[in-house]
C-alpha cells in the first residue's frame, strides 16, 4: 500500500486528520452507502511547521482536469450528479451529537460550524464589500431579509466543508473525499445546514447547466430539499465563494450571477423539474 504525505496547515487540521478521520471510519465505515473516509496510515508532529499526515495513496478517477476554476465543471457532462448527493447522504449518517462530544477534536469542529445569525452579521459587515464585487444596495437588502427569514430545513450535517469535485477520487466502487482542512469563517465548515453543503457542491459546477439541473433533481427527489431553501443556500454559498475568488473579476462574477438568479427566482424553477 502506497501512502501520501500532507503537511497540514495547522494544528487543528492535524487533530482533524488524526482524530476526527479514523474515529469517523472506526464508528461509520462499513454503513456507509458510497462514501469513503480517507485513511490515515500514520502521522509525525514534527515534520512540517504543523505536521504531516500520510495518507493511504488511492488509485482511481479523479477531477482536476475536468473540474478547474475556468471551466466550472464544463468537462464533467453529469458524472458525479447523482453520487455527490448520495455522498450527502451518507456525511447525514453522521451523528451530530457523537462527533461534538469527541474528545480532542469535538470543540475544534464546532468552532467550524456554520451559524445563520453569525453568519448574517458577518453579511451585513460586508456591505462595501458586495458593492465592490457588483452587488446593489437593493439587491443586499432583498438577500438580508430572504435569507434572515429562515431555513424551512434545520438539518444539519458534518462533511470535509470543501465539497465539490475536485475534492473526490472514484475508487474500488467507492468515492472517497479527501481535503479535510481547517478554516477560519463561513465559506467552508465541518458542520453545516444539509442544503448549505448541497449549494456550496453546486456553485462550484458554474460552468455545467446540466450537472447543475441534474444535481437539483436528485436532491429534491431523494433528499427532499424544498427550493426556496436551496435558493437560500445558493445565496450564501455564492456569496462566500464571490468573496473568496474577489481577486479574481471574472471568478467572483459568476459567482454573483449565481447569487443574482437564485435570489430573483430565475431559472431555478426550471431546473428543479
Amino acid at each position: 500500500m502506497t501512502e501520501f504525505a500532507k503537511a497540514v496547515s495547522n494544528s487543528e487540521e492535524f487533530l482533524v486528520c488524526t482524530a476526527l478521520l479514523p474515529a469517523i471510519r472506526t464508528r461509520y465505515g462499513k454503513t456507509f452507502d458510497l462514501l469513503e473516509i480517507p485513511e490515515v496510515l500514520r502521522s509525525d508532529s514534527q515534520i512540517g511547521p504543523h505536521g504531516t499526515v500520510y495518507f493511504r495513496n488511492y488509485e482511481g478517477e479523479k477531477y482536476n482536469d475536468r473540474w478547474n476554476e475556468s471551466n466550472g465543471g464544463s468537462g464533467l457532462g453529469t458524472e458525479l450528479s447523482s453520487e455527490m448527493v448520495r455522498l450527502i447522504g451518507d456525511f447525514q449518517r453522521i451523528e451530530l451529537d457523537w462527533l461534538l462530544a469527541l474528545p480532542t477534536v469535538g470543540d475544534i469542529v464546532r468552532q467550524s460550524a456554520f451559524n445563520i445569525v453569525g453568519w448574517l452579521a458577518s453579511f451585513d459587515q460586508q456591505k462595501p464589500q458586495a458593492m465592490g464585487i457588483g452587488i446593489s444596495i437593493n439587491e443586499f437588502d432583498r438577500a438580508k431579509d430572504f435569507i434572515e427569514s429562515g431555513l424551512q430545513s434545520a438539518c444539519r450535517i458534518v462533511s470535509n466543508g470543501d465539497f465539490y469535485p475536485r475534492n473526490l477520487i472514484k475508487s474500488g466502487g467507492r468515492v472517497v473525499v479527501v481535503d479535510w482542512g481547517h478554516w477560519s469563517g463561513y465559506r467552508a465548515c465541518f458542520v453545516d445546514y444539509l442544503v448549505n453543503v448541497a449549494a456550496f457542491a453546486f456553485v462550484h459546477m458554474w460552468g455545467n447547466v446540466e450537472w447543475q439541473r441534474e444535481f437539483i433533481h436528485q436532491l429534491g427527489a431523494t433528499l427532499n430539499i424544498r427550493l426556496d431553501d436551496f435558493r437560500r443556500a445558493v445565496c450564501i454559498k455564492a456569496f462566500e465563494q464571490a468573496r473568496f475568488w474577489q481577486g479574481t473579476p471574472d471568478l467572483a462574477k459568476v459567482q454573483v450571477h449565481q447569487f443574482r438568479v437564485a435570489l430573483n427566482n430565475q431559472l431555478w424553477a426550471e431546473l428543479w423539474k
